[in-house]
């Protein structure tokens, strides 16, 4: 995608990669040659520039290994091709960033191009917000994402033979029952919630983010950002009881989740 959000003015051609950029039209040797770009390195494709690859032709010396006959067709194209280019001695090449009128590059430009038309997270601003461990916050981040590996992601990946949750036994482990419908976590959530006086933690709700989110709109504004992070928290420590009763054969207690969750407030 990079290379795509880029125009390149061949100079000299010592910053211009040979076989990754799009410096001869608009098309790299890699696009338009793909299966003879299997026969190179990979650390030559990473590395060999223009001026060096035009020197002598010695970009046909980094193709090795026999080549196929889709291969051997690309290779022709590709000969024809460069031979028409011409560097410019002492005039650099110039790299131009399509997502700014001043063609400079900036990470906000890039983060716009690369995931400006995403959907965004309604809970993402909370989230990062909140004061946890960035390995807090990524782990829940990827469980409103659903991406973490639960039961059930790794028995659709066949990387195990049951999707049944750690903690119940009960139904499916996907992120949202292990976080917020599980009859294990749903009485986790209970006692937390008497304990810190926020009734709001026991709602029901069919997903993680709309549970989260609800019990934060129940709760008076300056304590949301308290919530937040308990919420956090809270989770961070339900996904290790899980975890333990995976790997470690651990059976998943209450009492001893909510001993854990004590000691982590107290850190």
């Amino acid at each position: 995608m990079f290379q795509s959000s880029v125009d390149i003015q061949l100079g000299d051609g010592h910053l211009t990669l040979f076989w990754n950029d799009r410096w001869n039209g608009a098309s790299s040797p890699y696009s338009v040659a793909p299966d003879l770009c299997k026969a190179v390195k990979p650390k030559v494709v990473k590395s060999r520039t223009v001026a060096q690859a035009l020197t002598d032709r010695s970009w046909t010396r980094d193709i090795v290994g026999p080549l196929t006959i889709t291969a051997l067709r690309q290779y022709i194209f590709l000969w024809h091709s460069v031979a028409r280019c011409e560097l410019n001695p002492g005039r650099e090449d110039v790299i131009t960033w399509r997502s700014t009128a001043s063609g400079t590059y900036t990470a906000r430009s890039a983060h716009r191009m690369f995931f400006g038309g995403g959907t965004r997270l309604p809970a993402a601003k909370p989230l990062w917000k909140a004061w946890a461990p960035l390995k807090v916050k990524f782990t829940i981040w990827l469980a409103f994402n659903e991406r973490l590996w639960t039961a059930d992601r790794r028995f659709r990946h066949r990387l195990q033979d049951s999707s049944a949750c750690a903690l119940c036994a009960q139904e499916k482990e996907t992120c949202n029952h292990l976080f917020a419908t599980c009859v294990i976590t749903r009485q986790i959530w209970h006692r937390v919630s008497v304990l810190i006086n926020a009734p709001a933690l026991s709602i029901p709700a069919s997903t993680l983010v709309d549970w989260w989110l609800q019990a934060r709109r129940a709760c008076p504004k300056p304590t949301r950002r308290g919530i937040d992070s308990t919420v956090l928290m809270v989770s961070w420590r339900i996904w290790k009881i899980r975890n333990d009763c995976v790997f470690n054969n651990a059976t998943a207690s209450i009492e001893q989740a909510m001993t854990s969750i004590l000691q982590d407030a107290s850190l």
